[in-house]
Order: C-alpha cells, then sequence, then structure tokens
C-alpha cells in the first residue's frame, strides 16, 4: 500500500465571535439577519481562490477554516498571499478571524481529514495568536529562509518574537481603516479579552500606515 501522508502547508482559522452570528442571525427574524450572507459570501470568493493555486485544499466546518497546499518553498509565497486576501476579505465584511500556519503530514479525502500539519496550525491559533493575527510557526520560518532569515513583506515579526502574516501589506488605508471602523467601537469594550485584541488592530494598521492614522488608543487612562 503507497503511502498516502505527504507533507503540506496547513493554516488553521478561527472566525472570531462566530457564536455571537449564529446567536443573532437564529434569534432574530430574517429581515435582521447579516452575518449568515456575509460568511457565505466569503466563503464562495475563497473557493474561487482555489483556482489559483493548484491543489489548494479548502474545509470549512463552523466557526474553523482549513486551507492545506502541498508543500513546496517555491509555492509559500503565494499560499501566503492568498491566506493574506481571505484574512482581508473577512475584515472588509467586519469579521476578525486568527489562526496558524504550520507543515506537516496530512491527507484529506472523502471529507476524512488526518493532518499532524493541522494539529501544528491549530496549537499556534489556540496557545499563541491570542489577537486576531496569524501567526506562523517558527520552525517553518526557519525552514523557508534558513540564511537571511525573513524576507518575505507577507509576514511581520512582532515584539513576542512571533510571526505572523502582514495581510495589510499593499492595501488601500481608507479600505482598511472602513474594515476596522465598522468592528472596532468609539468606546472600547471594558471586557479585556475583546478590547485588547481592538487595540492590536489599531495598533497593527498604524504600523502599515503610520502616515495615515486614524486613532490613537491611550492604554492607560
Amino acid at each position: 500500500m503507497s503511502n498516502i501522508l505527504k507533507n503540506y502547508f496547513v493554516a488553521f482559522i478561527d472566525l472570531l465571535g462566530f457564536s455571537n452570528m449564529v446567536s443573532h442571525d437564529c434569534e432574530n427574524p430574517v429581515s435582521s439577519q447579516k452575518y449568515i450572507d456575509k460568511l457565505k459570501s466569503v466563503h464562495a470568493q475563497t473557493k474561487k481562490l482555489q483556482g489559483n493555486l493548484e491543489n489548494l485544499q479548502l474545509i470549512q466546518f463552523s466557526d474553523s477554516v482549513v486551507l492545506a497546499l502541498p508543500f513546496n518553498k517555491e509555492k509559500f509565497h503565494d499560499f501566503l498571499s492568498l491566506v493574506a486576501d481571505y484574512q482581508y476579505e473577512l475584515l472588509k465584511n467586519s469579521i476578525l478571524c486568527r489562526g496558524g500556519i504550520s507543515y506537516g503530514m496530512h491527507h484529506f479525502e472523502d471529507d476524512f481529514l488526518f493532518s499532524s500539519g493541522l494539529i501544528h496550525a491549530y496549537n499556534l491559533e489556540k496557545d499563541i495568536s491570542v489577537n486576531p493575527r496569524i501567526v506562523i510557526s517558527k520552525d517553518l520560518i526557519d525552514l523557508i529562509y534558513p540564511q537571511n532569515g525573513n524576507e518575505n513583506d507577507l509576514i511581520l515579526k512582532e515584539s513576542d518574537g512571533s510571526y505572523f502574516i502582514n495581510y495589510l501589506h499593499t492595501r488601500k488605508y481608507d479600505e482598511a481603516w472602513k474594515g476596522i471602523s465598522s468592528i472596532v467601537p468609539d468606546n472600547l469594550t471594558n471586557k479585556p479579552s475583546i478590547r485588547g485584541k481592538h487595540i492590536w488592530l489599531i495598533n497593527y494598521y498604524n504600523h502599515c500606515f503610520p502616515t495615515q492614522k486614524q486613532r490613537e488608543v491611550a492604554l492607560f487612562q
């Protein structure tokens, strides 16, 4: 029997606030539903992206999305670009996400999924990402860029040492801010977990567009 397990890049993405979206649309009249159509639209747009990368796998269940591509160093940038586009489409639809990208042995066939790469990516999302960012395994970074470190504009290194997808790279500042301002309220919530994510998002925007800062956040009041 041939070995069906092969090495893949694997991204695990968690849609933040999904349970609230489900509750909103399930508990309100049809005329007030606003999330299911957005999620279906983003999913449809993402499926179209499959044509841009041969052998790309897309799996979505509940609040989780898995993207996988056979491991090929030359395709790493293309894979990151696709994930970045997906994250940006979510932002434009007022949806935040976080996640992890890793690599490992992987097999998906007829709705059967068996993947160490997915486990690694999931653990990155669960233990490290915290904020609305998609963290990339340092082992993967070292494998792709063994000599000179990160050489990819789609990757940023944060102060905690984590690498994450720079999905606002080359975007239009006003379009990006429109997405952010549709999510972050004028008066930040006092709930620490949500407040921290919103502050991180504003600071990330300011980092990407330093001459177009839309808002300063006072961390100490």
